[in-house]
């Protein structure tokens, strides 16, 4: 790719990988070493995007995948339930069980409603940005969060918790 193209997908993507990054790694160093690694990525993989609209979602995905990735090799994974289980300081015991219960509760639900909980309290997107990651209009993601609202008291009493 030349080098014009490639400082355009730069400043068009870079802080949209850099941001991604930092918010699961939360090292601006690591951070930085990431963006690189996935800006890499997607300059290689570019050409074969047949629509542009893919490449952000394409981003969050890939930036995702290789942070884990990095986090892994660290043994330092924290997870969006590991984090609701360390603040509550239960045992190991109830610990598990919590897990389960977010893990069980995301799988009550289609992929929308997942994406559109993940992506507003996980990674603290607006509408605007979820809509140009999973494609769905910020009404959907305002009904598919209120779906998931009124559906954790009926789950709740599935689980018998109160």
């Amino acid at each position: 790719m030349d080098p014009v193209k490639t400082k355009e997908l730069y400043t068009k993507y870079g802080f949209l990988i850099y941001g991604r990054c930092l918010r699961i790694l939360g090292c601006k160093e690591m951070a930085q070493d990431a963006m690189h690694e996935v800006f890499y990525k997607l300059v290689d993989k570019y050409s074969s995007f047949n629509n542009n609209e893919h490449i952000v979602p394409w981003i969050y995905v890939t930036s995702k995948n290789h942070c884990l990735n990095i986090l892994r090799k660290e043994k330092k994974m924290v997870s969006f339930p590991e984090e609701i289980i360390k603040s509550n300081e239960q045992s190991q015991e109830n610990q598990v069980s919590n897990r389960e219960i977010v893990d069980f509760i995301m799988k009550c639900h289609n992929k929308k409603i997942q994406d559109a909980v993940y992506y507003t309290y996980v990674e603290g997107l607006e509408q605007k940005e979820i809509q140009k990651v999973c494609g769905q209009s910020p009404a959907t993601i305002r009904r598919n969060l209120k779906r998931f609202k009124e559906s954790i008291p009926h789950i709740k009493k599935r689980l018998g918790i109160s």
